[in-house]
């Protein structure tokens, strides 16, 4: 995996709702671009500055994975983090 770039930037996010409440991303859109998520890896909570986030790691098809963090109480959603392929976006 290369290194992450640091993004934190807000993002809109298509997700699924399951049965059990979880929230699944299924694309986010980021520098004019519709990415689907084709794969996801883990998830974990973490807070910072007073905010809880709902942390996920997801793939794209160009095999580029992304952190995506969900503030529930804020119903907002960033892009913190993504691991470009070397030719980048």
């Amino acid at each position: 995996m290369s290194t992450p770039e640091t993004v934190n930037q807000p993002v809109l996010v298509e997700a699924r709702f399951l049965p059990d409440g979880r929230v699944q991303p299924t694309a986010f859109k980021w520098q004019g671009q519709t990415r689907r998520v084709v794969d996801h890896g883990r998830e974990w909570d973490e807070t910072l500055e007073g905010t809880t986030w709902h942390c996920y790691l997801v793939q794209t098809a160009q095999r580029e994975t992304f952190e995506l963090r969900l503030d529930d109480d804020e119903a907002r959603w960033v892009l913190a983090r993504a691991w470009l392929n070397e030719q980048g976006v």
